[in-house]
């Protein structure tokens, strides 16, 4: 028996083409829990052709909202020979009876616990239309992610790990929650060891250098050199701190750069701040979202405080930490200046990468209910729900001048001028990581 397991890519604009991919993970664990006898090929449409004359007993599609009609248009073109179709994910989780005017089965939630029992049906011809799990996993109870059915050559020498599923929090914009369940899950320290072992080997990279001899590139050019880089890809790696404490000691044994996700309040935990910067932490992810803080209570992220924004980013900085900040407009309390003062915050606080994003209300969030009972939606085209269109009425602009403002914000923020700001000049924070970085976004953005 043979499956192919595809990550469909929507058609993209060659201005909005990105340099650098990064490989996932939630394809190779469905792989890993596929029976041994089974033979599993991963497509990756973003880097390779899809081969629709391709042998296989059973085709497995995963995509997000904005790829859910490419999706769609390829299960298709396989059903279409004889060959059935299943399809998960959050797109097909929110809305399964939509996904099932396309394929042959539907899989709610998580699919590592009801895979296997799927592929037996599927042998015994009893396949059924929807499978949905009892309870979430347990992520230490799974197997390590193939990730070998990733050709390394099509992505940044990055590699990506997962340590805990699920958040509490209840952003109406976020379906995290729904999809992972409200709690965190933490996988053991053990079973991370295990795995980090397999990405990377203990020790030290280089001998500690005195200071004098730190240029602007040298302390990470050996990390990038050997490809000691991790992507933590946790909703929030600093949820647990018990849990996180254990987690940074781990990754100093390692001896690599990582990032990850984190609230701005880890600003002022010092603690933990000087754990992240021991273990080789060169950039938090932060959701800053918004400087109102009407737009913030309404979207059930009212513990972010605006008006200590700027010190968080300085503590953060003091530990030699960069940021990589995100930013969220076309609430209804942003009005057409919102933008501007985004740009300035970045340059004023050297906000080492910043992106500014449409809020885009997927199906089966708070906001997208909210905004459908308000009348509000005018676009029902899934690929446009990609956070640089407006597929909804703002209440203080216009939607011409969100999507406009939104592609201003993103060109001045990484304009050269601005770079120069943030990232060359004192204090440096790993300007290397940040100076690539930022220089793809500038090439992009360029084109627009």
């Amino acid at each position: 028996m043979k499956i192919l397991l595809i990550s469909p890519e929507r058609e993209r604009k060659k201005e909005e083409a990105f340099l650098f991919r990064l490989g996932f993970l939630n394809l190779p664990y469905v792989a890993a829990v596929t029976p041994p006898d089974v033979e599993v090929k991963i497509v990756d449409e973003a880097v390779e052709k899809i081969d629709f004359d391709e042998k296989a007993d059973l085709v497995g599609l995963t995509a997000q909202t904005p790829a859910a009609p490419r999706a769609y248009r390829i299960a298709g073109e396989f059903r279409r020979r004889g060959i059935p179709v299943v399809m998960g994910g959050f797109h097909a989780s929110m809305l399964p009876e939509e996904a099932l005017r396309h394929v042959d089965g539907v899989v709610i939630g998580e699919a590592e616990e009801v895979w296997p029992q799927l592929i037996e049906d599927l042998r015994s011809g009893q396949m059924k239309r929807m499978y949905r799990g009892n309870e979430f996993i347990n992520p230490s109870a799974l197997p390590l992610p193939r990730r070998e059915l990733l050709h390394p050559a099509f992505y940044f020498p990055l590699k990506l790990l997962e340590t805990t599923r699920g958040c509490p929090h209840q952003c109406d914009f976020c379906g995290v929650s729904t999809f992972f369940g409200f709690r965190y899950r933490n996988r053991s320290l053990g079973e991370i060891d295990r795995e980090l072992a397999t990405l990377f080997d203990k020790g030290p990279v280089m001998p500690p250098l005195p200071k004098k001899v730190l240029s602007l590139f040298s302390r990470d050019l050996p990390y990038f050199l050997k490809k000691r880089l991790l992507y933590i890809i946790d909703s929030n790696v600093a949820g647990n701190k018990r849990f996180t404490s254990g987690l940074l000691s781990l990754l100093r044994e390692y001896d690599l750069r990582w990032y990850g996700h984190a609230p701005v309040s880890i600003g002022f935990d010092q603690k933990l701040l000087a754990g992240f910067s021991q273990s080789g932490c060169i950039a938090v992810n932060i959701g800053f979202e918004s400087f109102s803080v009407k737009n913030l209570k309404a979207m059930g992220k009212g513990f972010n405080q605006p008006a200590h924004y700027a010190e968080a980013v300085k503590r953060i900085h003091d530990h030699g930490i960069g940021i990589m900040g995100t930013f969220m407009v076309g609430l209804d309390d942003d009005d057409p200046g919102v933008f501007q003062r985004i740009f300035d915050f970045c340059v004023d606080s050297q906000m080492d990468w910043a992106l500014t994003f449409i809020m885009a209300p997927y199906p089966g969030t708070e906001s997208f209910l909210r905004l459908e009972r308000e009348g509000r939606i005018f676009c029902r085209d899934w690929e446009k729900y990609d956070s640089l269109n407006a597929v909804y009425h703002p209440l203080r602009m216009s939607v011409e001048e969100l999507e406009k403002g939104t592609r201003w914000a993103w060109k001045k923020v990484f304009s050269l001028p601005s770079i120069y700001k943030r990232i060359l000049k004192r204090p440096w924070i790993h300007p290397l990581f940040y100076l690539v970085m930022n220089l793809q976004f500038y090439h992009l953005t360029k084109k627009w």
